[in-house]
């Protein structure tokens, strides 16, 4: 990606995440017990994190495009397959089908992944840069969010917070 190119993609994320900061979560995400994430997978099944309730969750923001995703990937692949008992979901957000793709099939990445083309979902969870990935406790409720790229102890360490 050109360096133009890059720079507006920044400045429009900027806008959004100012734009709709004023928002609660409660206008647009907000489930009893917890935040709300429902859409279509990559493989175009449908999702929604209601289901994984009873059990920790792991939700994870990412783009193909984004060198601090691409960066924590193998750890957070490794992390996932480690914890079977608990439910993970990546959220490919501002990104072409075709390169989401890509990087859960370069990666392997081993949970489902909702398309998120606009931001949207992005939006409601007021994520403000990628990578960014939440740890919500069996209810459903966020415990933990690590924003930028994380080691895999780091993802143990907030695992630890919602067991």
């Amino acid at each position: 990606m050109d360096r133009v190119r890059w720079m507006v993609v920044i400045g429009v994320v900027a806008i959004v995440a100012i734009v709709l900061g004023a928002q609660t979560r409660d206008e647009g995400g907000s489930t009893e017990g917890g935040v709300a994430l429902a859409g279509t997978t990559l493989t175009g099944e449908a999702f929604d994190l209601q289901g994984t309730r009873g059990r920790p969750a792991v939700v994870n923001f990412f783009a193909s495009w984004c060198p601090p995703c691409n960066a924590e990937a193998p750890d957070l692949v490794a992390f996932a397959q480690a914890h079977p008992d608990v439910s993970f979901v990546g959220v490919a957000v501002s990104d072409e089908r075709a390169d989401a793709e890509a990087f859960v099939a370069k990666y392997g990445l081993p949970y489902p992944v909702v398309y998120d083309p606009q931001g949207a979902t992005g939006d409601v969870w007021r994520v403000t840069g990628i990578p960014t990935t939440f740890f919500l406790d069996a209810r459903g409720e966020v415990r933990d969010t690590i924003v930028g790229a994380a080691s895999r102890e780091q993802f143990e360490a907030s695992l630890a917070k919602v067991q």
